[in-house]
This record gives structure tokens, sequence and C-alpha cells, in this order.
């Protein structure tokens, strides 16, 4: 299952570097147009480098989701303590921290064409599968981040 959930996640993330080439403006788009409020963090994170945040950040997070397909449990472990520590040290909320991954998935998923109903259902199950995980490290947080409901997922047409 592991080397089929690979193999289709490489199509997908081959697929995506063709179709479209850099994609950290188009992630950090639709993560803006979701979460406006994450920008003034990245700026001050950034201490005048926002732009090589920015960028690390949406590498990042596809880089996320290709090792939460190949080796899931070095996922948990490294996304685990970065979590709990953008809440409570960097004020990053989870929904900021889901929302860039749900960015590159959005980014992702209108390159995938119709004609691929397992890569899409692929990449919507790894989705609700991190925002499980990431619901559960809430318990861990000692500073709380308000409560409010992680947010949704609306996955995005496929490619025609």
């Amino acid at each position: 299952m592991t080397r089929d959930r690979s193999e289709l996640a490489q199509r997908s993330l081959e697929r995506l570097a063709e179709v479209g080439g850099d994609v950290t403006r188009p992630v950090l788009d639709a993560y803006y147009a979701r979460h406006p409020d994450a920008r003034a963090s990245f700026e001050h994170h950034g201490l005048g480098h926002t732009a090589e945040l920015e960028g690390r950040m949406v590498a990042e997070s596809l880089y996320l989701l290709l090792t939460w397909i190949e080796d899931p449990a070095t996922a948990r472990i490294d996304h685990g303590t970065a979590i709990v520590h953008h809440n409570d040290s960097l004020h990053i909320p989870p929904r900021w921290y889901l929302g860039l991954v749900d960015a590159a998935l959005d980014v992702l998923l209108r390159t995938v064409p119709e004609d691929s109903p397992d890569e899409r259902a692929l990449w919507i199950a790894i989705r609700e599968e991190f925002a499980a995980f990431v619901e559960s490290l809430r318990s861990e947080f000692v500073h709380g981040d308000g409560g409010d409901p992680l947010p949704g997922f609306e996955p995005p047409p496929a490619a025609r």
C-alpha cells in the first residue's frame, strides 16, 4: 500500500513540477487569501527575509506531504514537535500551519486530471490524516490557540 501511495504521490508531484514550475507564489496566494492575518507573522519571523522564509515554508509543506506518504512515523515525529513549537513559541496557530499545507494541496490538486481519481483520493485522505494529527496535538500546547475548529478543506476541481 505504501508503495502504491508513493507511486501516486510521485506522479502528482512530477506533474506539479512540469505544469506549475515554481509553485511558491500560487501556494502563497491561496494561503494568504484564506489566512490574511498570517502575512504579518511571516514578515515578523522573516527578519527582513520574508520571501526566503515563505519559500522555505512552501517547500516544507510539500515535503511534509511526501514524507507523510513515504514515512508517516517520521513525519509525525518531525511535525509533532514543530507544530507545538510553532504554536507555543512563535505564536503560529495550528490553523495557519494546516492552512499552508491546504494551500499546497489546493495548487497540487488543480494539476491532477479528472481521469486520475486515485491521485485525488490519496491527497484528500492525506489531508484528513494530517488534520486529525494536528488536532490531536492541541492538548500538548502550553499556550492555548483559542480552541476554534481547524479549517475544513474543499478540494478544487480536477484539471481538464
